[in-house]
C-alpha cells in the first residue's frame, strides 16, 4: 500500500502537480506527532496486547486506519486531476485519473473523469457540452423504462464533470426520492408477509436516502423488535426438537445462539442450566458402562467431559484415578499372562529335551569321586554360578526372568507416576537380571527420549 501512494505522488510531482494552484494534501492530523496518523506504531509488534481477540481487532483498526489515510491521499489527487481537466490538460488529467484507478478500480468518479478526459482530448470530439445533453438524454430513457438506479448513476457522472450542475442536481434529488419510495414500498409488501429481515433490508436503503425520516426510523425499530422475537422463536422451537429427541449437545448450541439474539432472557437460562446438567449426567453414566466394559481409555474421556459441563470436580477426578489405575493393572496381568504361558512354554520344551538325550555314562575312580573329565569345582569358585545358567551359558533362568520382569513393572508404575529417575533404576536393574528383556530396553528410551539421560 505504501508504494502505492508513493507511486501516486511520484505521478503528481512528474506531473507538475506540485503547482501553486493546485490543491495539495494536508497532514490527517494537525496535533500530535507522526505517530498519531497511523496509531501508537510502538504497539504494532503486539506485544502488549492480552488475547488473540484483541489482537485481531488492533490489526482490524490498523488496516482501517490505512485505508482512511488512502482514500484521504486518492481524493485529494482527484481533485488536482479534476482542476487539471478544468483547465483543458486532459491528457494529464486522463493520466492522473488512471492512476487512482490503478489503486481502487471502485473510484466511480475517477473512471468517469478518465474517460471523459480522454474523450475530449481525441481530435475531432465534441464539446463538453454536447457530451453532458446526451448524458441527460441517456438519463431521461433510462428513468421513463424504470431504471432508477442506472439513470442516477448517468446523473452522478454529469455531476462529476460539472459538480454544480443545477438540472443534474435537481433530477438527482427527484429521482432519489423515487428511489427511497420504491425501496419504502417493497419493504411494506415484505413486512406484510412477516418477512422482517426482507423488509429492514429495504427500509434500510430508504434510510439512506431519508435520513431525517422519523416515522421511517420508528418502523424500522419497531420490525427490529419483531426480527428478535421471530429468531427466538424459531430457535426455540429447534432447540426443543432437539431436546426431545435426546439431542442435548446440539439443543445447548442453538440455546447458546438465542443469548446472542436477546440476551438476558431468564427462560433460556433456565433451560441451559438444565441441560448441562443433563448432559453431565449422561457423560456419566457412558463412563461408568465403558468401565464396566474394562474400556478404560473411553471411560476416562466421558469423565472428562462430564467434569467439563458441570460434574462434582472431586468426584470425576476419583473416578479418572481409578480407571486409570485399573488400566495399569490390566496391563500388568495381560504381561503376567503372557510371562507365564512363557514359563510353561519353555518348561515343556526343556522336558521334551530330556526326554530324547541319552543318559551319559560316568565312571567311578577312587579319589575325589569326580569324572576324570570334570574339573575340579574346588579350584575355581565361579564354576558354580556360570553352570546355573549366568552368563557363561547363554541362557537366562526362570527365576533371573521372573525378577527382571518384576523390576519391569516397578519401573513402569514409577513412570506412570513421573518419578523417571526411578524407573529408569528399576529398569536398569530389569536389563541387567536378563538382558534380553524389551520391555525395558522401550522403557529406557522413553525415558531418555524425555529426560535426555543415558
Amino acid at each position: 500500500m505504501k508504494k502505492q501512494l508513493f507511486a501516486v505522488l511520484a505521478v503528481c510531482t512528474a506531473l507538475g502537480v506540485a503547482a501553486a494552484p493546485l490543491r495539495q494534501p494536508n497532514p490527517i492530523r494537525q496535533h500530535g506527532k507522526e505517530e498519531g496518523m497511523l496509531l501508537d506504531l510502538n504497539k504494532i509488534t503486539l506485544g502488549t496486547l492480552n488475547d488473540v481477540e484483541e489482537k485481531k481487532q488492533y490489526l482490524s483498526t490498523v488496516q482501517l486506519e490505512k485505508q482512511r489515510i488512502q482514500n484521504y491521499m486518492l481524493r485529494q489527487v482527484y481533485e488536482n486531476a479534476y482542476t487539471l481537466y478544468k483547465r483543458g490538460d486532459y491528457q494529464r488529467a486522463q493520466e492522473m485519473a488512471q492512476t487512482i484507478l490503478s489503486i481502487d478500480p471502485n473510484f466511480t468518479q475517477a473512471s468517469t473523469l478518465a474517460k471523459q478526459a480522454g474523450h475530449m482530448g481525441a481530435y475531432g470530439t465534441t464539446s463538453e457540452a454536447e457530451v453532458i445533453e446526451a448524458k441527460f438524454q441517456e438519463a431521461h430513457r433510462m428513468y421513463d423504462s424504470g431504471r432508477l438506479v442506472e439513470a442516477n448513476e448517468k446523473l452522478d457522472e454529469i455531476l462529476t464533470i460539472q459538480p454544480h450542475n443545477g438540472k443534474a442536481l435537481s433530477w438527482k434529488k427527484r429521482i432519489d426520492k423515487d428511489i427511497a419510495q420504491e425501496y419504502s414500498r417493497r419493504g411494506n409488501v415484505a413486512y406484510e408477509k412477516q418477512n422482517y429481515q426482507g423488509a429492514l433490508d429495504n427500509w434500510y436503503n430508504a434510510l439512506l436516502i431519508r435520513k431525517d425520516d422519523p416515522a421511517l426510523v420508528n418502523k424500522i425499530a419497531q420490525t427490529e423488535n419483531l426480527l428478535r422475537k421471530q429468531q427466538v422463536q424459531e430457535a426455540m422451537e429447534q432447540a426443543m426438537d432437539f431436546y426431545n429427541k435426546g439431542q442435548y449437545l446440539e439443543s445447548y448450541s442453538v440455546f447458546e445462539r438465542i443469548t446472542k439474539i436477546q440476551p438476558g432472557d431468564q427462560r433460556v437460562q433456565k433451560y441451559m442450566t438444565q441441560l448441562k446438567d443433563e448432559i453431565a449426567s449422561s457423560y456419566y453414566t457412558a463412563g461408568n458402562k465403558s468401565y464396566g466394559a474394562q474400556k478404560f481409555d473411553s471411560a476416562i474421556n466421558y469423565w472428562t467431559n462430564a467434569k467439563k459441563w458441570g460434574a462434582d470436580s472431586s468426584n470425576m477426578d476419583r473416578l479418572i484415578k481409578k480407571a486409570r489405575n485399573a488400566k495399569e493393572d490390566a496391563i500388568r496381568r495381560k504381561q503376567e499372562a503372557v510371562r507365564k504361558a512363557a514359563e510353561e512354554k519353555a518348561k515343556e520344551a526343556a522336558g521334551e529335551t530330556d526326554k530324547e538325550e541319552e543318559p551319559i555314562e560316568t565312571v567311578t575312580v577312587e579319589g575325589n569321586g569326580l569324572s576324570p573329565l570334570a574339573p575340579d569345582a574346588s579350584a575355581d569358585p565361579n564354576h558354580v554360578a556360570e553352570g546355573l545358567g549366568g552368563a557363561a551359558s547363554g541362557r537366562v533362568s526362570a527365576e533371573a526372568s521372573a525378577a527382571s520382569h518384576q523390576k519391569y513393572l516397578e519401573g513402569l508404575d514409577a513412570y506412570n507416576q513421573d518419578d523417571y529417575e526411578r524407573a529408569r533404576a528399576a529398569w536398569i536393574a530389569a536389563k541387567q537380571l536378563d538382558p534380553g528383556n524389551t520391555d525395558a530396553d522401550s522403557g529406557l528410551r522413553r525415558v531418555e527420549e524425555l529426560t535426555g539421560i543415558r
